[in-house]
């Protein structure tokens, strides 16, 4: 086979995912900004909230980057549930570059049918949190 049928996200899908995060964010008390980017890293939608701080927009971008790319949640925690080591998180950041890889929580895939087809991440709470806020936003994708 030459080709593979993909699904690609739609303005739609980053708005399911962007207004649930959000009220996510307002229902913990909350303020930050949520970026949702395609399959390659590419931005789709951005979302800064009233009062956001302004260097968590380049810390969402890279969350939601990073995701995309490695398929994989952002954080210091492999696929396989094991620590990634200081060494190997700092070589993985100078490889692939700032402001596309990072091991800060906040950062989750969106996929369908198996399928990567984008990425969603939030900054401006505590790493965690930025990680609840996000799922809630690709839960209600996934229920839409």
């Amino acid at each position: 086979m030459k080709t593979v049928a993909t699904a690609k996200l739609s303005q739609e899908g980053c708005d399911i995912i962007v207004n649930a995060a959000v009220e996510k964010a307002k229902e913990l008390k909350q303020v930050g900004s949520i970026c949702i980017v395609d399959a390659g890293g590419h931005l789709m939608a951005f979302k800064r909230m009233t009062n956001g701080r302004t260097h968590n927009v380049m810390i969402a971008q890279a969350k939601a980057r990073c995701a995309a790319l490695t398929t994989a949640a952002t954080g210091k925690t492999g696929r396989d549930g094991s620590e990634i080591p200081d060494h190997q998180v700092l070589a993985q950041t100078l490889a692939v570059g700032p402001g596309w890889f990072i091991s800060i929580e906040g950062g989750l895939p969106i996929t369908v049918d198996g399928q990567c087809i984008g990425a969603a991440g939030f900054s401006g709470a505590p790493a965690a949190v930025d990680r609840q806020i996000v799922q809630a936003g690709i839960d209600a994708f996934n229920k839409a």
